[in-house]
């Protein structure tokens, strides 16, 4: 029996993708195999961690899902109002459309001025520079569920959700990651600022909605200040963070697919309606480069109806929206 690390993804002798018949797929045996060999997956588990245990991202994760929690206590509708509506401009505008179909498979075309604006947008999420997200999402696709897959649930489904954060990386290794992976944000001045001066924008972001509710909302003083801070970024990073890493994990795990691919991707429904439309994983996987993500009519996308906002008004062009044919 082989070992989750050497788990190979089925394979398929056709050289594109081919639309096949809507099917579920049963993931249940080859998760039910890696849970019986937990005993090798502790192992390079610890393999895993050659440089001891990133803390400062594994205590600010951790710290926004105390925030989280501490939201209940601190609820105000317009703390909620601000949630919402930031998830949209971080998770929708920054994520799923800045960071995910625009500067990692260039999905689309637009202004410079605009690019950086999603950028922004994604840096507010906080789950890292643009140059760290594209570089690590370029690097997933091109060893899907194989061995260095950044975060596989082959290597576990925690792994895949969360741990694959855990790991510190020297300085050198994030360089030649992002040079290996993303040589062309490299060559963007501005990216690189963006990706140097990342650790100010979670700061920023705090000191901003503290003050927002402290002066301005309801009657202000602590108690909105922080109903501010805990909803607009604790519970609305939570739920971004969340979001995306359903995608590496779930989307690998649990759905259908309309393509045969060489890795386990899948389309799940309800991980698009979390994500914007980023659910449709095999749909992805199999073509890349589309900036549509839903292949079949009640497969809603809200990231592409952005996009076709955005084409429609002329702020996007060369937009790759053209569906493959069906078979």
């Amino acid at each position: 029996m082989e070992s989750p690390d050497t788990l190979s993804p089925p394979t398929s002798n056709s050289q594109s993708p081919e639309f096949t018949e809507l099917k579920e797929v049963d993931s249940g045996s080859w998760i039910a195999q890696h849970l019986e060999r937990s005993g090798s997956v502790s192992v390079k588990f610890r393999d895993r961690f050659p440089y001891g245990v990133n803390w400062p991202t594994t205590l600010f994760i951790g710290l926004m899902h105390v925030g989280a929690i501490a939201a209940i206590f601190f609820f105000s509708w317009q703390g909620l109002a601000v949630c919402l509506a930031m998830h949209f401009v971080t998770a929708c505008l920054g994520i799923t459309l800045g960071y995910h179909r625009l500067l990692t498979h260039g999905s689309f075309s637009c202004s410079k001025p605009m690019k950086y604006f999603f950028s922004l947008c994604g840096m507010m999420a906080v789950e890292g520079s643009p140059l760290y997200w594209v570089s690590t999402h370029r690097k997933h696709h091109a060893h899907s569920d194989k061995e260095d897959d950044p975060h596989s649930p082959t290597h576990g489904f925690w792994w895949a959700h969360i741990l694959w954060l855990q790991p510190r990386q020297p300085n050198d290794v994030f360089m030649a990651q992002m040079k290996r992976w993303a040589p062309d944000l490299m060559k963007d001045p501005v990216q690189r600022f963006f990706h140097s001066y990342f650790g100010f924008v979670p700061l920023f972001q705090a000191i901003g909605l503290f003050a927002l509710g402290y002066y301005l909302v309801g009657t202000g003083g602590v108690y909105y200040g922080l109903s501010m801070l805990l909803w607009g970024m604790c519970v609305r990073v939570v739920a971004c963070y969340h979001s995306t890493w359903f995608v590496n994990s779930a989307t690998h795990v649990w759905g259908y697919r309309n393509y045969t691919t060489t890795d386990y991707s899948r389309n799940n429904w309800w991980v698009a309606l979390l994500s914007y439309g980023e659910g449709w994983h095999n749909n992805h996987h199999a073509h890349q480069r589309l900036a549509r993500h839903g292949h079949r009519w009640w497969e809603l996308d809200v990231t592409y109806a952005v996009i076709w906002t955005l084409k429609k008004t002329g702020l996007a062009w060369q937009v790759q929206d053209t569906l493959p044919k069906r078979g």
